[in-house]
């Protein structure tokens, strides 16, 4: 176990020295690309971002034979040339109208409010609007709630287009059509007659026709039995998953335990049959010995005190190794009930050198689950390293890319 140990410890060691290798060499890369972003193209240039991409703040320093003085340039974008702006205004002049329209199937059915947007989408245009017809919308562009009109009215909406230095006019033609009364309105607007007439009345008349048509009211059904019940259905589930998944992991466990212990099982039987004692007595001292040292509580134990019972109570010694093999569940221990059987049935095999070898086997078992025991916790350990690294990287990255930017 000590190598097996040792071995986790190098590998570990190995793994941290590759990080750190790593974090070195990644270091040494961005310092030397941080040190060629320093110099300037041609040793006097600054780049212009391309049209409609804005303008940038650069840093700068002027060395002056030795004197260095630190400077903030402005660096603004490229401009445009007349026909680059006209192309830039005509696919914007495309697109306005589709944004302008909003939740309106178009401009010529305006049945809600506008879009008057403030710049395009791509950023590379300002919209200042002229004429928003305020009579029928608001500043934002909603419907104002007073506009009824009884029949189609035509409207100009128009606006100044705005691109660097270059500007263009805009306008188009839209139509508000008459909002339809919906039913709901109009039977809000009876209820409302309504609760009008019957102030001084202890409850509400509500209208029992409507255009000719009777009206039976009742209130909304009440979900929350159905949402109770669901809920109801899923925790249910839940809980049945959860208690199958607790079985799973307990018989997994009872598993792991029963093979923890049997090197050992086999180590005190294989002594204690070389001292002369024989198969039962040696299960009897063994189950004495563990109620000594009160650690009955393991599996094996419990189930060799089960079969200890059984015995004193006269049940055959050949009927209790098989069941005890049945009920532990585990193959090793049902190999050792055979031998044990085989050798009360027939006497044919030598017993302890049987167990002499079976016990040289569960001991390198045991040390192949233990070294792969410790495989796993070497990497457990590589998560939170990579961790560390991560931090680190960040703190060195994250300065660099910020001077870059600068």
């Amino acid at each position: 176990m000590e190598k097996d140990f040792l071995k986790l410890t190098v590998t570990t060691k190995n793994s941290i020295r590759i990080l750190l290798i790593g974090g070195i060499a990644i270091t040494i890369l961005l310092g030397i690309r941080s040190y060629k972003a320093t110099k300037l193209v041609n040793g006097y240039e600054l780049l212009r971002n391309q049209a409609t991409e804005g303008s940038y703040e650069q840093k700068i320093i002027a060395d002056l034979g030795g004197t260095e003085i630190p400077i903030t340039v402005t660096v603004e974008e490229r401009l445009l040339s007349k026909e680059e702006a006209e192309n830039i205004f005509s696919k914007a002049e495309k697109i306005l109208p589709e944004l302008l329209k909003a939740e309106n199937e178009d401009l010529f059915n305006v049945t809600k409010g506008l879009n008057f947007i403030d710049v395009m989408p791509d950023g590379c245009v300002e919209v200042e609007w002229t004429e928003k017809q305020l009579d029928y919308f608001y500043s934002d562009g909603r419907l104002r709630e007073e506009t009824l009109v009884n029949e189609p009215v035509e409207l100009t909406v128009a606006a100044i287009l705005i691109c660097q230095e270059y500007t263009k006019d805009f306008q188009t033609v839209i139509r508000i059509l008459p909002r339809k009364q919906n039913v709901e309105q109009k039977l809000l607007d009876l209820i409302e007659q309504k609760k009008d007439e019957s102030r001084d009345k202890d409850v509400i008349l509500l209208p029992e026709n409507f255009e000719g048509q009777q009206i039976r009211w009742r209130k909304p059904l009440d979900f929350t039995f159905v949402y109770l019940f669901i809920l109801s259905l899923i925790s249910g589930i839940a809980l049945k998953f959860g208690e199958k998944r607790d079985r799973k992991e307990a018989q997994i466990q009872r598993l792991e335990e029963l093979e923890n212990d049997y090197a050992q099982i086999v180590s005190k039987f294989s002594m204690l049959l070389s001292a002369g004692l024989s198969i039962r007595n040696a299960w009897e001292r063994i189950v004495i010995m563990q109620k000594r040292k009160g650690m009955l509580g393991r599996v094996v134990y419990q189930e060799m005190n089960w079969g200890l019972g059984q015995m004193q109570k006269g049940v055959s010694e050949i009927e209790v190794y098989e069941k005890f093999g049945v009920r532990v569940k585990e193959i090793h221990y049902k190999k050792l009930m055979a031998l044990f059987i085989s050798d009360k049935k027939r006497g044919s095999i030598p017993l302890l050198e049987a167990m002499n070898q079976e016990m040289m086997l569960a001991w390198e078992e045991r040390k192949r689950k233990t070294r792969q025991q410790g495989e796993k916790i070497g990497t457990k350990l590589l998560i939170p390293m990579m961790g560390m690294l991560s931090v680190v990287f960040f703190m060195v990255l994250v300065p660099a890319f910020l001077s870059f930017q600068g």
